[in-house]
């Protein structure tokens, strides 16, 4: 455990850029914009006036009923972390190349034989990638999101008393608000076992390919769909080309994306936004129901198999 937990954190050192980094200017830059917006729009508003309706409203709270406040209030409440998924659209796209190079990158700067003549097996290091890139990749763009989503709570509620709406008491004294974090991080088991077959794709062609593995990896794949689609029209083989290219071109490629599950399976039929914004329970709970899926579990099983052959070619692989 100890080795492993020395390897994990020598992927974080190679790649802080990328994990740690990547989401944190995100999330600065995305606060950024959101307090210069949020202060234009209330020096303007104070000045000339919101238009809301057709009205022009210079005192939200005067504006406002008593249930227009609470639903605002709960909305933003419940809602708030919505406001850092673009955060884990990143957190797809760090895991992606970062898998796609993580063998791949050791041969072609001969690392590898540094890395090789260390006592440590093939079969940790491959491991620890896979750790770097399933949990503690997912874990840290979380808790940045998490930071990032509240930092953008309070600008909104500072932002609505300067209007005359003072609603940061129910906003912080709602129990959603605290509960949505960990609703977010719950469904990170999920993702674990989602993502794991575009993960093993990845890995498994990151160390057999000797040159430009993106093209391998996703040029391949994808041009095979394309002539395979065309043989389907030219020929009429009555194949079913929209399962092909969402159960294993989509699949293979695309679960690395946080919330991919929705697009790629029918769990999303029961997914709903209530009144007041987006549902993180509705989105929690329809996310777990993924694991009762054969897709789920066919393709953590094809994609533990790419992971030992990943481990095998590392193994076996010619350096020269």
């Amino acid at each position: 455990m100890n080795t492993m937990k020395w390897l994990v954190k020598r992927e974080f050192w190679e790649h802080k850029g990328g994990f740690f980094w990547a989401p944190v200017c995100v999330g600065a830059i995305m606060t950024f914009f959101l307090a210069a917006t949020l202060f234009v729009g209330v020096a303007m508003g104070s000045k000339h006036g919101i238009h809301i309706n057709g009205n022009v409203v210079t005192d939200l709270n005067g504006f406002m009923s008593a249930k227009d406040k609470a639903e605002f209030a709960s909305g933003l409440a419940t809602g708030y972390m919505g406001m850092a998924s673009p955060m884990f659209l990143v957190l797809g796209f760090v895991v992606f190349f970062f898998c796609l190079g993580s063998l791949f990158d050791e041969r072609k700067d001969r690392s590898v034989l540094f890395w090789k003549s260390l006592p440590v097996s093939d079969s940790a290091t491959v491991l620890s990638k896979l750790a770097m890139a399933l949990a503690v990749a997912p874990l840290i763009t979380v808790v940045v999101a998490t930071i990032t989503a509240v930092v953008s709570m309070l600008l909104i509620c500072i932002a609505a008393a300067t209007m005359g709406l003072n609603i940061c008491g129910q906003v912080l004294t709602s129990p959603s608000a605290y509960i949505a974090p960990f609703q977010v991080a719950a469904i990170l088991p999920v993702y674990v076992l989602w993502a794991l077959p575009t993960v093993g794709w990845l890995m498994m062609v990151s160390a057999w390919a000797r040159t430009k593995p993106f093209l391998w990896a996703v040029g391949v794949p994808v041009l095979a769909g394309a002539l395979l689609s065309w043989f389907n029209a030219m020929f009429d083989f009555n194949l079913n080309m929209s399962w092909f290219w969402r159960n294993i071109i989509g699949r293979g490629l695309l679960s690395v994306a946080p919330g991919s599950w929705f697009g790629l399976t029918d769990v999303a039929n029961g997914l709903h936004a209530n009144e007041n914004g987006a549902d993180f329970g509705s989105i929690l709970a329809q996310s777990w129901q993924v694991l009762a899926t054969a897709n789920l579990w066919i393709g953590v099983a094809v994609g533990a198999a790419m992971i030992y052959a990943a481990i095998r070619l590392r193994r076996w692989k010619d350096e020269g």
